[in-house]
């Protein structure tokens, strides 16, 4: 008898932890999503010491498992943007990404270089990010800067 309550005791114990573990495990996931996915995102160019608004537009990011990402924004004078992912811990991230600038007429006119910090939300549906930029010309010499700061909701 005092053997089948033992087992018993075990069993109920194993069973409360299973249960423990995934009602973990599913909480975890709803507080947290990965980055990986596509997001819609509205960007706002700002004057980088005074906040003021410059410019609005809009871009398409997808983020890959593994770290890359490809993002194609809202202007016709810029080509599909290339770059890098990583997780710095959290719900925090960085990116760094790299497209090609054209001229009114489509010649090659340099690139922008962007990085970006970026911040989950705890659902993981939502980000926001402050972005700096710089803008190479033709020879690749930088001759300007810039920030931004975004808002982003995951496309499903």
């Amino acid at each position: 008898m005092e053997n089948r309550r033992r087992k018993a005791v075990l069993a109920a114990a194993v069973f409360l932890a299973a249960l423990s573990g995934a009602a973990a495990q599913e909480q975890q996931g709803q507080e947290h999503q990965p980055l990986e996915g596509v997001w819609d995102i509205s960007v706002t160019v700002r004057s980088c010491t005074t906040g003021a608004v410059l410019a609005t537009g809009r871009v398409i990011q997808m983020f890959s498992d593994g770290g890359t990402m490809t993002e194609i924004a809202d202007r016709s004078n810029r080509s599909a943007g290339l770059g890098t992912w990583r997780h710095l811990g959290g719900r925090s991230y960085s990116t760094l990404h790299k497209s090609i600038e054209y001229s009114a007429a489509g010649t090659f006119n340099g690139t922008t270089v962007i990085t970006r910090e970026l911040e989950l939300s705890k659902t993981g549906d939502e980000f926001t990010a402050t972005t700096t930029f710089e803008n190479f010309d033709a020879n690749d010499q930088l001759f300007n800067t810039g920030c931004a700061t975004s808002t982003a909701t995951r496309f499903e």
